[in-house]
């Protein structure tokens, strides 16, 4: 199971983990190759 890299939190999935650090952190996966549209915060 991925961790976040935050506060080590276990997710299910990628899927989990990416929706978590979005959620709790407001931070998206460099990994994942699409545009960030929530990392200005607008």
């Amino acid at each position: 199971m991925p961790n976040c890299s935050v506060c080590g939190e276990n997710c299910d999935n990628d899927i989990r983990l990416l929706n978590h650090m979005m959620e709790k952190h407001g931070w998206r996966n460099p990994n994942v190759g699409t545009p960030d549209r929530n990392s200005r915060g607008y």
